[in-house]
Formats: structure tokens, C-alpha cells, sequence
């Protein structure tokens, strides 16, 4: 293959390469959006049926195969501020999650907030009130094409080395 053959093939491969990244970078801030409408309306729901006193309904509706992990999740997505651990008990009522039946509710809301910001899920917020209050880590941190170009050239680079040695 000539030089310019191998030129021009390295240039298609980088644009495609990025428009690539491009396009799972919008889907992933799709993503975050419909989860965050997810979490929106599971915590509506919660409400009203609260209010009409059909909680077995909505056991079906919203904890089918829903453990605390997830409810967290949801719970800090419907948030539009950061909460504090007490904060995520009450929205977790509100969207009629069973916490009652852990035998220490915000030890084990503090535990799971505690495993999701190991996980990077979660992150710390702004103190509110000397207590410590967190929020759903957004994940739109996607590389964009800008930040993998110096590698993409480091292995053009390295190739080119390689052929000029010989």
C-alpha cells in the first residue's frame, strides 16, 4: 500500500471514528433523559396512588424485581436537587418502596448511597444544613473524538517509525 493510499484510509477511518463517538455520546444523553423521566413518573405514580390507596397495584407497577439499589437510583434521578440520606427515605415512601420492612431504613439508605458513590453513580452535592446531601452522577463524562485523537496519532506515529526503520 503507497503512502498516500495509507494517508487517505487513516483519514476516513478517523472521521468515521468520529461521528461514531458523536452519536453514542447523543444516545447516551438520550439515555440519561428518559431515565430521568422514568424516575419522574415512577415517583408521580407513587403519589397518586398513594393518595387513592391502591398499594397493591402499584407494588406490581413499580418494584417488580426492584431491590433498594435500583429504587435509590430512581429516587435520585427524580430529584431536581441535591438530597440528603433522610431526604431519599421519604421519596423512597413516596414511591410506595417497602423500606419499613429493613430492619434499619436509613442505615441501610446510607449504606447503598455509600456503595453507589464507590460505584460512580452517585456524587456528593452541596451540604445542606451541615449534612451531607448527594445526586445522580450524570454519565455523559464520553470521551469526545478531541480527547482520543493524541492516540489515534501516537499509533500513526509509531507505524510510521516502524516503516522508516526498515
Amino acid at each position: 500500500m503507497d503512502e498516500s493510499t495509507y494517508r487517505e484510509l487513516m483519514k476516513r477511518a478517523r472521521n468515521d471514528l468520529a461521528l461514531a463517538v458523536e452519536r453514542r455520546r447523543g444516545l447516551l444523553v438520550r439515555l440519561e433523559e428518559t431515565e430521568k423521566e422514568i424516575a419522574q413518573l415512577k415517583r408521580l405514580i407513587g403519589g397518586i396512588y398513594a393518595y387513592a390507596d391502591q398499594i397493591q397495584q402499584l407494588d406490581e407497577l413499580l418494584c417488580a424485581g426492584e431491590g433498594l439499589k435500583e429504587a435509590i437510583c430512581t429516587a435520585l434521578r427524580a430529584s431536581i436537587q441535591d438530597v440528603t440520606i433522610s431526604e431519599i427515605l421519604c421519596i423512597l415512601r413516596e414511591l410506595q418502596f417497602p423500606i419499613e420492612r429493613h430492619q434499619n431504613p436509613l442505615g441501610s439508605v446510607h449504606t447503598t448511597v455509600t456503595r453507589l458513590m464507590a460505584e460512580g453513580e452517585v456524587v456528593a452535592g452541596e451540604p445542606k444544613d451541615e449534612k451531607k446531601t448527594y445526586r445522580w452522577a450524570r454519565r455523559l463524562k464520553v470521551a469526545q473524538f478531541t480527547d482520543i485523537l493524541p492516540a489515534i496519532s501516537q499509533v500513526v506515529t509509531l507505524k510510521d517509525n516502524k516503516k522508516r526503520s526498515r
